[in-house]
């Protein structure tokens, strides 16, 4: 929970300091039925980011050196790979699959499981992909913005596309002994400590987010805007009038 928590953190603070006009996503453009409960919700994950999240991932940066966060980040990221390869092959991003595929081999032999991102000194850096963004890809709507406990913004696409990652995902299928209590502890582990490095990093994002004059409503625009990009992988978005003559034309 505390992974996808700061993950979606991560996607919302990224921008936050960027220029909120430059794109086509505002405010308005969100649909939020659930706008009174979702702020609700955001209070408590903001109250429990700066009693206990925030305070607890600072205390893990002073005792862990940088390049153990750094190799950590890195394996994490390297066991998600088959997850980005296989929305890469249901969006038909071919060129993409393949980086994905080089990526995970890559890392997974030179770059020793990963903490090295090999793939990267080689010239392939990596990329995010989630069935959220599949289903956006094949004309699934996002459906209403929601801001769940915990695990922070999301809609009904995304929060959909989330349980599909985790089913195709073959580290929830991987045994890391004969017990169930050591398998819980050690996925539970692997998820502490991505939030922890993903809170970490964005720490100083998320106090300019907490800055802005209406921090629910530029979390919101800001999470919407953020996977919109994602979605188009970058792309500039289509404009459907620009084959149109100009009307000075006339």
């Amino acid at each position: 929970m505390l992974r996808y928590f700061c993950i979606a953190t991560m996607l919302v603070t990224t921008t936050a300091c960027a220029s909120t006009d430059s794109t086509s996503i505002s405010a308005s453009d969100v649909s939020d039925p659930f706008e009174g409960v979702n702020r609700r919700v955001f209070a408590f994950n903001e109250a429990a980011d700066k009693a206990v999240i925030g305070p607890v991932a600072r205390a893990y940066g002073v005792v862990t050196p940088e390049i153990a966060r750094t190799g950590i980040s890195n394996a994490l990221s390297n066991l998600n790979q088959p997850v980005v390869f296989a929305n890469d092959v249901l969006q038909g991003e071919s060129e993409r699959a393949g980086d994905s595929f080089y990526r995970f081999f890559i890392n997974s032999t030179i770059g020793i499981l990963g903490f090295w991102d090999a793939a990267a000194h080689f010239g392939v850096e990596g990329h995010s992909e989630d069935f959220g963004q599949t289903l956006a890809v094949w004309g699934v709507d996002p459906g209403p913005f929601l801001v769940l406990p915990f695990l922070g913004p999301s809609n009904v696409r995304d929060l959909a596309g989330t349980g599909v990652d985790a089913a195709i995902n073959p580290i929830n299928y991987v045994e890391f002994g004969n017990d169930a209590d050591v398998n819980l502890a050690v996925r539970g582990s692997m998820g502490v400590l991505g939030a922890l490095n993903a809170r970490l990093l964005f720490d100083d994002a998320i106090q300019t987010l907490r800055e802005q004059p209406e921090p629910y409503i530029a979390y919101r625009r800001i999470y919407s805007q953020t996977r919109d990009a994602a979605i188009r992988n970058g792309r500039e978005e289509e404009d459907p009038y620009k084959d149109l003559p100009e009307f000075d034309d006339f």
